[in-house]
């Protein structure tokens, strides 16, 4: 496992400065002139706690990511679906969010928090997504749920008793090579001791996004291969729950070489 911090920051000559003497070089070849700089560092880095603490002296962009090995990955009995890539917006009308009302029950929802919504129909894009050599997408704004390509359901997913929905265009036209996947199971996570935010509007509880390390242990072993989280995670107005799939299935994409999403090893209890 290795914890990656994407830094970004406002640079100026003696900010660079500063960062060569920590060992990081920025902007190598340009001159040192004023500009919005961004640089990768591993947690590994011989001068990262001095880089931390300049990071928070400076108030720079941190985002952190963690990789890791296959060993780690193949050893884990459950991951988190994680998304490689972002293809398009659900529909319909994008610019007012009117897929929220077309597409959920929103009676329950926070429009604070983002909490509350419960799909009541089916999704709706464009058009059919532009794969390439992907196999599994997820679309802008809705980070709970997966699309994968009919041939990936019916080879990798449906074995497993893991259900599909269609997907719609913008006239409620079936779409030929792309369907949603579905779980109705909820598993609850360890949570403790992980930041979270309560909304001032609903009183619900969300977790901020778990990006560094392994992901939080279940309490309860799923019943099927596929289920999602009963937490909430996210921040501002967005909330998702996590994505969780068996070891049978990760393996079985990863040997099939199935691309478009990753996979955060569940840690175990």
């Amino acid at each position: 496992m290795e914890v990656l911090h994407r830094i970004s920051f406002n640079s100026t000559s003696e900010l660079r400065r500063e960062l060569a003497r920590l060992g990081v070089t920025v902007g190598e070849g340009e001159p040192l002139t004023s500009g919005f700089v961004t640089f990768v560092v591993s947690e590994s880095h011989e001068s990262w706690p001095a880089l931390r603490s300049w990071v928070i002296n400076h108030r720079a962009l941190d985002i952190a990511s963690t990789t890791f090995s296959s060993a780690e990955i193949s050893a884990a009995h459950w991951l988190e679906l994680v998304p490689d890539w972002h293809h398009g917006y659900p529909q319909p009308r994008e610019l007012d969010f009117g897929y929220l009302d077309g597409t959920y029950d929103i009676s329950a929802y926070c429009s604070q928090c983002g909490i509350g919504k419960k799909q009541k129909a089916s999704f709706q894009m464009k058009g059919e997504p532009k794969w390439g050599r992907r196999g599994i997408l997820q679309l802008n704004w809705v980070f709970d749920e997966y699309f994968v390509t009919p041939e990936v359901w019916s080879s990798f997913f449906k074995p497993h008793g893991i259900a599909c929905l269609p997907v719609l265009n913008t006239k409620a036209k079936e779409l030929k090579t792309v369907v949603q996947l579905t779980t109705s199971e909820h598993v609850m996570v360890d949570v403790s001791g992980m930041p979270f935010e309560t909304c001032s509007k609903c009183g619900r509880v969300k977790y901020l996004p778990h990006t560094r390390g392994f992901f939080p242990t279940l309490l309860a072993e799923p019943g099927g291969a596929m289920a999602k989280t009963h937490e909430y995670f996210g921040s501002g107005a967005s909330a998702h729950r996590g994505v969780l799939l068996s070891q049978a299935i990760v393996e079985a994409l990863n040997s099939a070489g199935v691309r478009g999403a990753s996979f955060r090893p569940v840690a175990d209890g």
